[in-house]
């Protein structure tokens, strides 16, 4: 893999998304470069903003997508 493919990895290794592989590809990288620590944490703050939202909705709440928060 390309470090920028692992660049933009980012925002997915923040919210949990990458596999197990890209995961542990993605934590061998972040271990080198700091453009990327910086980015994690910078999403990790994204991520917990949001989980705050989605905790703070009422029951049954959803966004004018037709879809709760949170939901794809």
């Amino acid at each position: 893999m390309r470090a920028i493919e692992l660049h933009r990895d980012a925002g997915a290794y923040a919210l949990g998304v990458l596999g197990a592989a890209d995961s542990c590809r993605f934590e061998e990288h972040l271990a080198e470069c700091s453009a990327c620590v910086v980015q994690v944490r910078e999403f990790g703050a994204v991520v917990a903003h949001l989980a705050v939202y989605a905790h703070a909705l009422p029951p049954g709440a959803v966004h004018s997508s037709g879809r709760r928060p949170g939901t794809t």
